[in-house]
């Protein structure tokens, strides 16, 4: 009898732990493909961080990793502000605090690649100009929204520059709010030829530098007197990015205009030219870039993902084909899908334009941009992404093109503890959020907040 037990117990294990990819916004349907699937578990004892002082366990929800799996029934244990663990069946500690998501669906919380506003200045330095109390915050909390991108990425000439932040929609934290400041650096192409020259001077005399930082312990315990490399002048940003301290993001000239314009009114085909030219400059830096919105990246999938580079698009932007070549001009619904089918990660964002916003906020259309970012994401699926990818376009792929992948944009032991509950599919254009944690606290519970607690959401 106790064999039989046991045998049983283990077939109801298995069958728990199967990890369906993500759902379709309409539910129901999985997709093929994806990592094999496993159940993240707490760290190894011996590499075990120090006991917290608070533990909250959110339990019997469906678990969306973020990384394209799921988790059936799983729990979500949480000591202070990080994911102690992710699985099924979890010991929790004495004292837990339990969050009932039973039927519910719980995400990472989704991560904008462009945004503004939610209590977020508009330049640095951002620790001194958030406003934890703004109530646009509780806005993009309701929409699902736990971070974003906030400030500029715009270089000079040659030399990359920026003036940006990661900003946590931790209401009521002010020391919550800034993830990380000037993780992203940008340029423009096409550069000037003299520029191209400068450019690749600084790149080798950054490599210079990083190679001889790496030597210099070595030939300083031979000589004592020996003084630190010092760092080439206008090199600085361009070392953070060959040591992956930072991200490249690179803007592609031209005007681009999702009504198909240039500046000037002349018809603009595609923006191939300007995406070889960004290609160019990851393959001097030997580290790929990201590219921001680009028109005809459909048309340059495996150049894009040989050079290890991203995309983050807009899969709403529509550029008319010119008649006389509809095969090589304008955008394509089918970007998002194409790009990720070569291996290359994406992230969406809204469309900018006469009646849009430069990023998730209330400047959008008609100023529902902020109260729709999985909409984008919609779209990528009505392109072709499958769901379990799109899922990732607003969670660890964005997460990534901001270089704070290590902390933010899946539900994994030791990152922060940024989630949503839900009651519906993460995707699903019914759903509503039900709560939002963000730094291990509960920062918007729909039932206690004004903007959707009088609507209930029908069975679908």
């Amino acid at each position: 009898m106790r064999t039989q037990a046991l045998l049983a117990t283990a077939v109801a294990l298995i069958a728990a732990l199967e990890l369906p990819a993500q759902r379709g916004r309409r539910g129901g349907r999985s997709e093929a493909g994806g990592p094999p699937a496993t159940t993240p578990t707490a760290a190894p004892a011996d590499t075990a961080p120090k006991k917290a002082s608070r533990y909250v366990a959110v339990v019997g929800g469906d678990v969306y990793l973020g990384t394209g799996q799921r988790i059936t029934g799983g729990t979500v244990l949480i000591g202070d502000d990080k994911i102690e663990a992710v699985g099924l069946n979890l010991t929790l500690p004495e004292g837990t605090e339990i969050i009932d998501a039973k039927g519910k669906c719980v995400s990472p919380g989704f991560v904008c690649v462009l945004g503004n506003g939610m209590g977020a200045p508009r330049t640095g330095p951002f620790a001194d100009g958030v406003n934890p109390f703004d109530p646009e915050i509780k806005q993009g909390l309701a929409a699902g929204i736990t971070s974003f991108f906030a400030g500029s990425t715009s270089g000079s000439g040659p030399t990359p520059g920026g003036n940006n932040a990661v900003i946590k929609l931790a209401y009521g934290n002010l020391e919550g709010m800034v993830l990380r400041e000037n993780a992203v650096v940008g340029l423009s192409v096409p550069l000037s030829l003299a520029d191209r020259e400068k450019f690749q001077e600084l790149v080798k005399k950054a490599r210079e530098y990083i190679k001889a930082v790496e030597e210099f312990p070595a030939k300083k315990a031979a000589d004592n007197n020996l003084k630190e490399p010092p760092m080439p002048p206008g090199a600085d940003k361009i070392v953070a990015v060959m040591r992956g301290e930072a991200r490249l993001w690179i803007s592609l000239g031209g005007g681009f205009n999702p009504f198909g314009l240039r500046r000037g009114g002349a018809a603009r085909s595609n923006d191939v030219d300007q995406i070889r030219a960004a290609l160019e400059v990851a393959q001097w830096l030997g580290e790929g870039v990201v590219l921001q919105k680009p028109m005809s990246a459909w048309m340059l999938p495996e150049a894009i993902a040989a050079t290890g580079s991203m995309v983050f698009l807009c899969p709403r932007d529509h550029v008319p084909a010119d008649p006389a070549d509809p095969d090589h001009t304008g955008s394509n619904i089918a970007s998002a899908a194409l790009l990720a089918a070569a291996g290359v990660p994406v992230a969406v964002t809204c469309p900018s334009g006469p009646y849009a916003g430069a990023g998730v906020g209330t400047g959008g259309l008609l100023g529902q941009d902020l109260n729709t970012p999985n909409v984008d994401a919609a779209y990528a699926v009505r392109g072709g992404l499958d769901n379990r990818k799109a899922l990732r376009t607003l969670t660890l792929d964005a997460a990534r093109m901001l270089g704070v992948d290590a902390r933010i944009g899946s539900l994994e032991p030791h990152k922060d503890a940024d989630l949503l509950i839900l009651d519906g599919d993460p995707l699903h254009y019914a759903t509503f959020v039900e709560t939002a944690i963000v730094n291990g606290k509960v920062v918007y519970e729909k039932a206690k907040e004004p903007l959707y607690q009088h609507i209930q959401r029908r069975n679908q």
